[in-house]
């Protein structure tokens, strides 16, 4: 697991995948295109696991977030919006 990794440094979307490949990043403050895809953001904790992430959410503070998984998703993974 690792630790946060906030910066306060803006990445676009394409640097996220670029510096933290095959991760699960948690993204605070992200920018939104029309259809809410993540454009850009910071990062705030990355993890090799999804639940990892999932237990970084407390270190938010009240800051709006996405998830990202920066892999290739395998076909049989489903996701619920």
């Amino acid at each position: 697991m690792n630790t946060p990794t906030e910066t306060g440094k803006l990445l676009t979307l394409e640097e996220i995948f670029s510096l933290y490949p095959n991760r699960w990043v948690l993204i605070v403050n992200p920018e939104l295109d029309e259809e809410l895809n993540v454009i850009r953001g910071e990062v705030l904790a990355h993890a090799a696991e999804r639940d990892e992430i999932y237990s970084k959410l407390s270190l938010r503070n009240g800051k709006s977030v996405a998830i990202e998984y920066t892999g290739a998703i395998p076909d049989n993974l489903a996701m619920m919006l």
